[in-house]
C-alpha cells in the first residue's frame, strides 16, 4: 500500500513540475512573442514608409526574412503548445505578410517545373553589376567574366559599375558584335543589346542611369539601366557580420551605430533619386525594361515606387529564395529586372555558377548540357527540343558537374526570358 502512494505522489509531483515549467516557458515565449509581432507589423509598414521622414526604421527591411522566419516559430510554438488565445492571433497577423513574403521567397505551391515554356523569339535579358571587373583578389578578371557572358548568350545586357573603356573595348570583342551604349566614363553603366539601339540617353550628372530604344520586330521598347546610391557597406562591415564579431566586440555598438546611421542616409538617397527616376519611366512611349541595381531589398520603399505598375520577374517565374549580392550569407536581393505588362516573363535566374553537366536520359544514353545558374529543369518527354539555350552533345562516362563558383564580383548576374507580346 505504502508503495502505491509513493509512485502516486512521485507521478504526481512530475506532473506539477511539468507544469511549472510548461508555465515559465509560455511566459517567456509570450515577452519574446510580442517583442517579435511589433517588429513583424512594422516590417509590414516599411515598403511605404519615406526614409527621408522616418529615418532609422526603414532599414528594417534589410532584417525582414529573419523577422518573417521569427514570426513564423513563434505562429508554430503556440499552435504545438495548443493556446489557442494567442495561435489564432498570431496567425490571423501572420496572413498580412503573406503579399510581402513572395518579394524574396517564391512559394512552389501549385507550381510544374516539368514543362517549361520556351520560345524562340523571347529574349535573354542580363543585369550585371560587374565591380569594373575586379575579382576578391584586387584583380581584373575581364576575360573569365566575358567567358561567363558567352555562355549565357544574353540579347540585351545591362552592366552597373562598368569600369574603363578599355573593359568594354575588350568585352566587345568577345561579344559577337553586340551593339555598345555611349559609355565612356568608369563606373557608367552601359547597355549592349543584339537589337539596334535607335536612341540613348543618360538621365543625370553622375551618369548612374540610362535608356536606350532598340527595334524589337518592328516595334521599339526602351531599356533603363539604373544604378542607385550605394549602401556605403565596406568589406569590413561584412565580416564582422558574417565572423561574428559583434558577438565579443567591445565597441559593437559604435560599430552598428555607424552601419545604420550610413543605411538611414542612403535610403534617404535613394528615396529621392526614385522620385525623379520614376516619373521619367512613367513617360516613357514605349513599353519598357528596367534594369537595376537598387542597392535596396524588396522590404524597402525604393523597391515598391519602383515597381509599381512592373512585372517583377523574380515573382513572375522565381523560386526558392532570392538573393543576388554576394555576402551577409547570400541573403540580400538588390539587383532586379523589372518589365512593363507587354512582356510574358517566361524564366528568372540567379546565376551564382555555370559549367557542363551531363546526364543520362531515361534511355541510358549519355547527353551533355549546358547549364547555368540555381535553376534545374527538368527535362520530360517533347520539352528538350524547346531548350534552346540549351546545349546537347554526345558523351561518356559517368555523370558530373562542373560546378564554377562565380566570384568575380560581389554581385551575382541576374537573367530574365521575356516574350514581347505586344
Amino acid at each position: 500500500m505504502s508503495e502505491f502512494y509513493r509512485t502516486t505522489y512521485s507521478s504526481d509531483a512530475r506532473r506539477k513540475h511539468r507544469s511549472v515549467v510548461g508555465i515559465i516557458a509560455d511566459v517567456l515565449f509570450f515577452v519574446l512573442t510580442v517583442a517579435v509581432v511589433v517588429l513583424f507589423v512594422l516590417t509590414l509598414f516599411v515598403p511605404r514608409l519615406d526614409p527621408r521622414v522616418w529615418g532609422e526604421l526603414t532599414t528594417l527591411g534589410i532584417v525582414a526574412p529573419f523577422v518573417y522566419a521569427a514570426q513564423a516559430l513563434m505562429t508554430l510554438y503556440w499552435i504545438m503548445r495548443w493556446r489557442l488565445w494567442v495561435a489564432v492571433p498570431m496567425i490571423l497577423i501572420s496572413l498580412f505578410g503573406l503579399f510581402n513574403v513572395s518579394t524574396f521567397y517564391s512559394m512552389e505551391l501549385r507550381r510544374t517545373y516539368a514543362e517549361p515554356k520556351y520560345d524562340r523569339q523571347a529574349m535573354k535579358v542580363m543585369t550585371y553589376n560587374v565591380r569594373s571587373f575586379i575579382d576578391d583578389n584586387g584583380k581584373r578578371n575581364i576575360d573569365s567574366m566575358a567567358a561567363m557572358i558567352r555562355s549565357i548568350n544574353p540579347d540585351i545586357l545591362c552592366f552597373q559599375e562598368f569600369g574603363f573603356k578599355d573593359a568594354m573595348d575588350t568585352l566587345l570583342k568577345n561579344m559577337n558584335g553586340l551593339p555598345k551604349s555611349l559609355n565612356r566614363n568608369n563606373l557608367s553603366p552601359a547597355i549592349y543589346s543584339r537589337y539596334p539601339i535607335i536612341n540613348a540617353e543618360r538621365i543625370d550628372k553622375q551618369k548612374n542611369y540610362l535608356w536606350a530604344d532598340l527595334v524589337v520586330r518592328d516595334d521599339t521598347i526602351r531599356v533603363f539601366n539604373l544604378h542607385l546610391h550605394s549602401t556605403t557597406i565596406r568589406k569590413a562591415d561584412k565580416n564582422y557580420i558574417e565572423n561574428n564579431e559583434y558577438i565579443d566586440d567591445e565597441e559593437s555598438e559604435e560599430q552598428l551605430r555607424s552601419m545604420l546611421t550610413r543605411l538611414t542616409e542612403n535610403n534617404k538617397l535613394r528615396a529621392s533619386q526614385v522620385d525623379t527616376i520614376k516619373q521619367i519611366i512613367n513617360a516613357s512611349p514605349y513599353p519598357v525594361i528596367v534594369c537595376a541595381d537598387f542597392n535596396d531589398t524588396p522590404v524597402s520603399f525604393t523597391y515598391r515606387k519602383m515597381s509599381r505598375r512592373l512585372r517583377d520577374t523574380y515573382r513572375e517565374q522565381g523560386r526558392g529564395y532570392a538573393h543576388s549580392y554576394r555576402g551577409f550569407y547570400d541573403m540580400l536581393r538588390i539587383d532586379y529586372i523589372l518589365c512593363s505588362k507587354e512582356f510574358e516573363v517566361l524564366s528568372y535566374e540567379v546565376i551564382d555558377s555555370w559549367g557542363w553537366e551531363t546526364q543520362r536520359t531515361r534511355q541510358g544514353d549519355t547527353i551533355v548540357v549546358r547549364r547555368y545558374g540555381n535553376q534545374r529543369q527538368l527535362i520530360g518527354e517533347g520539352v528538350r527540343e524547346r531548350l534552346d539555350s540549351a546545349t546537347l552533345a554526345a558523351a561518356e562516362g559517368d555523370s558530373v558537374l562542373i560546378n564554377n563558383e562565380v566570384t568575380f564580383s560581389d554581385h551575382y548576374p541576374v537573367m530574365a526570358r521575356l516574350l514581347y507580346t505586344k
